[in-house]
């Protein structure tokens, strides 16, 4: 029983929700591939430059509308504020100046990426594969692909139309690696559901069973 609530535990603890970045990291792979073949990779990759840099804001202005919301702020606070403020700025940069940030895109980009990765490689092995989930392995090596992709884009050096060909591949990878780890743990939480309920039920059988004999023994004992 023990086991099983660990592994319940586990399941429960994984967040279904982020399929919702992965289903968006998909739609912005296939974005960056059909858009560089069409001629739009540098458009496309300015706005996506922009679109973080609004994100950036977006974790400033949260940190900063949390700090001042905090009664007893601590030297901890402080470094948090310090550091949203210091990505809000950076956004500003990157939505005003989007270009000059493209040339060191692959850097940024294929960090991001690397991080995620061992993201889904960590709740493949350690949330899923204890959890018991059949093909946690699918997401694990989608993982390892979006690893390699995310380090290789860091140390890139080719025409950009490649880079964002590349890019977009490996939001794709990303994106299945991450959904693959949100539908496994799906199935598992239903499987440990559909356990659980053939356990309890067996559970009841059994001790219908021995109250019905307890009480037999009681009758025969009162017939004496």
């Amino acid at each position: 029983m023990a086991k099983s609530k660990d592994k319940k535990d586990k399941i429960i603890n994984y967040n279904v929700g982020r399929m919702v970045i992965d289903i968006i990291m998909l739609f912005l792979g296939l974005i960056f591939i059909i858009g560089t073949l069409f001629g739009k990779g540098d458009d496309i990759a300015a706005g996506f430059v922009r679109v973080i840099g609004g994100i950036l804001i977006l974790i400033g202005v949260f940190a900063l509308i949390n700090f001042l919301r905090i009664k007893d702020k601590t030297l901890f606070d402080t470094i948090v504020l310090i550091i949203g403020l210091s990505l809000a700025v950076m956004g500003i940069v990157f939505i005003v100046q989007p270009l000059p940030v493209i040339t060191v895109f692959n850097f940024i980009f294929g960090i991001i990426i690397a991080v995620y990765a061992i993201v889904i490689i960590v709740a493949a092995v350690g949330t899923l594969k204890p959890a018991g989930a059949q093909y946690w392995w699918f997401s694990l090596i989608f993982g390892v692909i979006a690893l390699g992709l995310g380090v290789f884009i860091v140390f890139f050096n080719g025409a950009s139309k490649i880079l964002n060909i590349i890019i977009g591949v490996t939001l794709v990878v990303g994106s299945i690696g991450g959904m693959a780890n949100a539908l496994l743990a799906s199935q598992a939480k239903k499987e440990f559901k559909a356990n659980s309920k053939i356990l309890d039920d067996a559970t009841f059988t059994v001790e219908s069973t021995s109250t019905s004999d307890q009480d037999d023994k009681k009758s025969d004992g009162l017939d004496i």
